[in-house]
C-alpha cells in the first residue's frame, strides 16, 4: 500500500489529536522534543591530562600563569551543552566542578547558585552561595538569590540581613527593598513594611506588585483614600492582578462606592473567580442601608479576615514573568513557591515550562505530584496521560485513560484519547473498540468517523472505512482529509476513478498547496491514463512536502509511463532511500525495497538497450 499516515491522513498525528480539544491548559505552539542529553559523567579525572599537569605545575612554582585552568575550562564547556538541552541538573554539577578549579571567576560563583536555586536544590544553594560571598561579599545576586532562598524557608532574619546586604551594596535595588517588606509584614511588622513599600514604590512606580502590596500595608492601617490609590493604580498597570480588584472592592465598600464595589465584584465573578467572600459581599451591598451592613463597615478596621493571609509574592513575580514568555526567570521563583507552600498552581506552570524544553520527564515529575495533591482531578489526570503519551510511554498513558474512564464512564472524548493511545501503541482491535464507544456517546462527531474510517483501513476493512470516510462527509461537507482519503483508496483500487477525482478536487479547494492531497490527485491521473497530468501535480507536490519515498515511488512510476528511464531511476533510487532511513517509522507502510530495487533493474535495461 503507501504510507497511510502522510497519504491518506495528511499527517494525520495521534499525538497531536490526543492534544487538542479535550485537554485542559493547552500550550499554543507548545513544543515537547523529547531527546534529552545523554546524561555527562562526573567521573572524568583530568588531573593526569599533560595540560592540567603543566598548569599545576607552573601554580606551585609560582609562575606566571597565561590561562585558566583547563579543568574548569573542560567543565564550562560541558555545562554550555547542558544549558543548550535545559539540563540544568547536569549543569549544575558542572558548575560545582568549575568553581573548584578557578576561584576567581565570581560570575562563575554566581551562576552555580543560580542554577542550584533552579533546580530547586535550596540547601545547597544556601552553602555555596555562602562560600562564594567568603570570597565576594559584595556580590549582590548572590546576596539576593540567598535572600529569597531563606526567606522561602521561614528563616526571616537570616533572609532580612541579606536584603540589607544588597541595599547597602546597591541602594537603587528596588527588589531588595520591597522584598525585605514582605518578610517583615510576615513577621507581623506592619510599621516597617509599610516604609519598605513607600520606598519601592517611590523607585519603581510602575510596578504594580508594589502598588498591591503598599495598598494593604495601608489598608492595614486604615489609611482606606491612600489605599484605594494604590489598589486603582495596581489594576491600571496590571489588569489581571484579580487580587488587587478584590481588596480595592472592599475598599470602594469601605468608603461607601457601592456601585464601582459592586462592578469589581462581578468582573470577579465573570472571571470565575467565585468564592464565598465574595458571594457574601455581592449579597449585603445589594441592601447597603441595612443597620447591620452599616454597622459592619463603620465598625471595621485593617484588612478581613478573608483577606488577611499575605498573597505569595513570588508566585505573583513567577507569573508576570511567565506571562512575559521569561521562563527560566519564571522557573527560578517557582522554586522559591514550592519550597514555602506545596499548592497546585506552580506545579502546572512548571510543567507547562518544562514542557516547552523539551524536558519532558520532569514535566511529567510535576504532574505527578499534582496528582498526589488532587488525585480525583480528571483534568490532571488527562494532562498526566497526555504527557506520557508524547514520552512516547504510551502504556501509562493507556493505564491512565482507563482510570479516567471508570471515572466518567459517559465521556466520548475520553474513548476517542484512548482509541488513538491504543493506535499509537500498536493496539488497533481495541482502538476501533473505544473509538466505536466514543461514536455511540457522540454519533454527530465527523473526527470520530474519520478516525474510525482510517483505522478500518488499516485493519483491511476497506469497506468499513469508505462507509465511516461518508459519514464524516455526511456530517462535515468540508471534511478535507476525508475527501482526500476517499479518493485515494479508489484510486488505489482503480475503480471510481471519475468519483475518486471529485473527491480529491473538493479537498484540495479545501487545501489547495497540499502536497499530500496533489500526490492523490496526481497518483488518479495515473491511474486514469493521463501520464502528464499526474507529473505535473506531482511535481507541485514535491514543492509542498517533505521528502516522501511514496511521493518518489509514485515519481518514478509516472516518468518510467513517459519513458523517461534516466529520471525514473533516479526518483525510485530516491525512494529506496528514504524507505531504508524510515524503515521503523509508525507512520504505515512503506514501499517495498526489494520492489523499488526491481524497477531500477529494469529501467536500467531498458536504458542500456536505448545505447
Amino acid at each position: 500500500m503507501t504510507t497511510q499516515k502522510n497519504r491518506i491522513m495528511s499527517r494525520w498525528s495521534v499525538t497531536k489529536i490526543l492534544i487538542s480539544g479535550l485537554l485542559f491548559l493547552s500550550l499554543s505552539n507548545c513544543t515537547t522534543v523529547g531527546n534529552q542529553i545523554e546524561t555527562q559523567s562526573q567521573d572524568f579525572d583530568l588531573s593526569n591530562s599533560y595540560a592540567a599537569k603543566m598548569y599545576e605545575q607552573k601554580r606551585q612554582q609560582a609562575q606566571p600563569l597565561d590561562s585558566k585552568d583547563p579543568r574548569a575550562y573542560f567543565h564550562f564547556l560541558m555545562s554550555l551543552e547542558a544549558e543548550k538541552k535545559f539540563q540544568f541538573e547536569q549543569a549544575a554539577s558542572q558548575y560545582k566542578e568549575i568553581v573548584k578549579y578557578d576561584r576567581e571567576t565570581e560570575r562563575f560563583f554566581e551562576k552555580h547558585v543560580r542554577l542550584l536555586l533552579r533546580t530547586g536544590q535550596l540547601d545547597d544553594a544556601i552553602k555555596a552561595g555562602q562560600d562564594a560571598l567568603e570570597r565576594f561579599p559584595k556580590n549582590k545576586k548572590i546576596h539576593m538569590d540567598l535572600a529569597d532562598i531563606l526567606a522561602s524557608q521561614g528563616k526571616t532574619d537570616a533572609s532580612i540581613y541579606h536584603y540589607e546586604r544588597v541595599h547597602q551594596i546597591d541602594p537603587k535595588s528596588s527588589r531588595a527593598i520591597f522584598l525585605k517588606g514582605t518578610v517583615l509584614e510576615e513577621q507581623g511588622r506592619w510599621g516597617q513594611a509599610k516604609d519598605m513599600y513607600w520606598q519601592a514604590a517611590k523607585m519603581e512606580h510602575n510596578n504594580p506588585l508594589g502598588q498591591f502590596y503598599l495598598g494593604r500595608a495601608l489598608l492595614h492601617n486604615n489609611e482606606l483614600k491612600e489605599a484605594e490609590k494604590r489598589f486603582q493604580m495596581s489594576v491600571i498597570l496590571k489588569p489581571n492582578l484579580l487580587q488587587a480588584r478584590k481588596y480595592l472592592a472592599w475598599v470602594y465598600e469601605r468608603l461607601g462606592k457601592h456601585e464601582e464595589a459592586l462592578k469589581e465584584y462581578n468582573l470577579l465573578l465573570k472571571l470565575k473567580l467565585k468564592n464565598s467572600f465574595i458571594d457574601e459581599r455581592v449579597a449585603k451591598i445589594q441592601n447597603p442601608s441595612d443597620p447591620a451592613y452599616i454597622n459592619e463597615m463603620s465598625s471595621h478596621k485593617g484588612i478581613p479576615a478573608e483577606l488577611a493571609k499575605q498573597p505569595n509574592v513570588h508566585m505573583r513575580i513567577a507569573a508576570i514573568y511567565f506571562e512575559e514568555t521569561l521562563y527560566l526567570r519564571a522557573l527560578d521563583e517557582f522554586q522559591l513557591v514550592v519550597a514555602a507552600n506545596d499548592h497546585k498552581d506552580p506545579h502546572v506552570l512548571m510543567a507547562r515550562i518544562y514542557e516547552t524544553q523539551g524536558r519532558l520527564d520532569k514535566a511529567i515529575v510535576e504532574f505527578e505530584i499534582l496528582r498526589n495533591l488532587e488525585p480525583k482531578s480528571m483534568e490532571i489526570l488527562l494532562y498526566s496521560a497526555r504527557l506520557y503519551s508524547l514520552d512516547e510511554k504510551m502504556g501509562v498513558a493507556i493505564k491512565l485513560l482507563e482510570n479516567a474512564i471508570e471515572m466518567e464512564p459517559e465521556n466520548d472524548q475520553i474513548y476517542h484519547s484512548l482509541a488513538l493511545a491504543y493506535m499509537s501503541n500498536q493496539e488497533n482491535g481495541k482502538a476501533v473498540e473505544s473509538m466505536k464507544k466514543a461514536l455511540a456517546l457522540n454519533p454527530q462527531k465527523d473526527s470520530y468517523y474519520f478516525e474510525l474510517g482510517a483505522l478500518m483501513e488499516k485493519a483491511g476493512d476497506f469497506k468499513g472505512a469508505i462507509e465511516n470516510m461518508r459519514q464524516a462527509i455526511e456530517i462535515n461537507p468540508l471534511h478535507s482529509n476525508a475527501h482526500n482519503f476517499l479518493g485515494y483508496i479508489y484510486a488505489l483500487e482503480g475503480r471510481d476513478l471519475d468519483r475518486a477525482l471529485e473527491h480529491l478536487k473538493k479537498a484540495l479547494t479545501i487545501q489547495p498547496r497540499n502536497g499530500y492531497f496533489l500526490d492523490s490527485l496526481g497518483w488518479i491521473y495515473f491511474k486514469k491514463g493521463d501520464s502528464e497530468k499526474a507529473l505535473a501535480q506531482i511535481q507541485k507536490a514535491l514543492i509542498y512536502t517533505d521528502p516522501d519515498p511514496v511521493l518518489y515511488d509514485h515519481l518514478g512510476d509516472i516518468l518510467f509511463s513517459l519513458k523517461n528511464y534516466n529520471e525514473a531511476t533516479g526518483a525510485w533510487k530516491n525512494s529506496h532511500s528514504l524507505t531504508l532511513h524510515n524503515k521503523d517509522d509508525l507512520g504505515g507502510e512503506m514501499p517495498n525495497p526489494q520492489i523499488l530495487q526491481n524497477k531500477i533493474e529494469k529501467a536500467k535495461k531498458l536504458i542500456q538497450q536505448s545505447y
